[in-house]
């Protein structure tokens, strides 16, 4: 029986994984062809400016700092409640993060960016975290008073809004991910959205400049959907799947998410390349779906508001317009009990995020522990719940009783 599970290649439908198994054995579209284009230009006619496809998310903060020219000695304000993928791009483009404190939305709080600025601070990164949009208003205020670069992190957040008008549309610069649980997935991938003129001819330098990831890489990220919808989701829950994804991953046949070297801050060599154009018709084909997807994450969402609403011990999170939640994040005060209650019962929740995750990086980040209090409390506390595609409501409904369940046991 699958799993239900939150990050074990939740978006791949049977058309996804289809397409996976052609492209694998159609070795002359791995690296370069016109997928690369048609997803280069569906995000130009939604965003505007000019967009440019990577091999991740992180690769495209990374080369959008560079191309505004921060240097060593230089600080970018990120939030604390982050992945290290995020300061990892700033230590990779030679700059300082400085770590912003959040507020109830899990995302930058802007009453606490003021007081991390220094006369060093050049650019600040808003990550609108679950899909749930950031204060960008106000932080695109803070950013023009100051003349700081300002970079939306929409990794988890496409066709999210803010006043009918699309994260990623109010800084001079946005990212995007299609990773393995985002809300569109090519398993790796991402895209740099820049509308600043100045900017927009630097990055197009650098990306010129730029090889494609090597067609070993770019085969482990095919094979990834392929092995999960046939050998490893299948056979999970016996134990047989997980031990199948540590072979695989051992053996090199996948690639990890986050990979050894970022947990001290090293950069992996594959970081940056551009998009190869196997995992660009992938994203393409998860772009064309992309309106079902989110209609449903939201309607997901809709549920748990309804049903968690009165279950003592469990806080909701804010209900903002806009938002796509690619994630449900719910406060509980038992969460590692709560995750393993919910494992033995077959339904892998989500912990994201810890101050900067995995937590094994925060001494090479340099966090400094007491900076960021609510980001401290929320990392104890905070549990993502499914709204993943391949999610039914039964699905969700199982959740639900598994949370009152919990409850009721104490």
């Amino acid at each position: 029986m699958r799993p239900i599970a939150i990050s074990l290649a939740p978006n791949m439908q049977n058309d996804d994984v289809s397409l996976a198994t052609r492209l694998i054995f159609s070795p002359r579209q791995w690296v370069i062809g016109d997928g690369v284009e048609k997803v280069k230009r569906w995000f130009e006619e939604q965003y505007g400016g000019v967009a440019l496809p990577f091999n991740s998310g992180r690769a495209a903060a990374m080369e959008i700092l560079r191309a505004a020219g921060i240097v060593e000695g230089d600080e970018v304000l990120i939030q604390a409640l982050t992945c290290v993928a995020v300061p990892n791009s700033v230590i990779w483009a030679g700059a300082t993060p400085v770590f912003v404190d959040i507020d109830k939305s899990f995302n930058m709080n802007p009453s606490d960016v003021e007081s991390k600025l220094t006369k060093k601070t050049r650019a600040l990164i808003v990550q609108h975290t679950f899909g749930v949009p950031a204060q960008i208003e106000k932080l695109r205020a803070f950013a023009d008073k100051y003349k700081l670069l300002l970079i939306e992190d929409c990794a988890h957040s496409l066709d999210a809004t803010v006043n009918g008008k699309a994260v990623g549309t109010f800084g001079d610069a946005a990212l995007f991910s299609f990773g393995r649980d985002k809300i569109v997935s090519s398993v790796f991938g991402g895209m740099a959205i820049v509308r600043n003129e100045k900017l927009k001819i630097k990055i197009e330098n650098l990306y010129k400049n730029l090889s494609y990831p090597s067609s070993f890489w770019t085969f482990q990220q095919l094979v990834h959907p392929v092995l999960f919808n046939y050998l490893i989701l299948p056979s999970y829950t016996s134990g047989l799947g997980k031990l199948l994804l540590f072979l695989f991953q051992q053996l090199h046949i996948l690639s990890r998410a986050v990979y050894k070297e970022e947990y001290q801050c090293d950069r992996p060599s594959v970081f940056p390349t551009k998009l190869s154009n196997s995992l660009a018709i992938l994203a393409f084909n998860q772009l064309k779906k992309l309106e079902e997807f989110n209609t449903h994450r939201r309607e997901i969402a809709r549920f748990y508001f309804y049903q968690l609403k009165d279950v003592l011990g469990v806080h909701l999170p804010l209900n903002i317009a806009g938002s796509v939640w690619l994630r449900f994040p719910i406060v509980v005060s038992r969460k590692k009990e709560l995750l393993a209650f919910a494992k033995k019962r077959g339904i892998m929740l989500g912990d994201w995020y810890d101050v900067v995750t995995p937590r094994d990086a925060l001494r090479c980040v340099g966090y400094k522990v007491g900076s960021c209090p609510n980001a401290e409390d929320a990392a104890k506390t905070i549990v993502n719940l499914p709204t993943y595609p391949t999610l039914s409501l039964d699905d969700a409904k199982k959740v639900v009783q598994m949370i009152k369940t919990f409850n009721l046991n104490g």
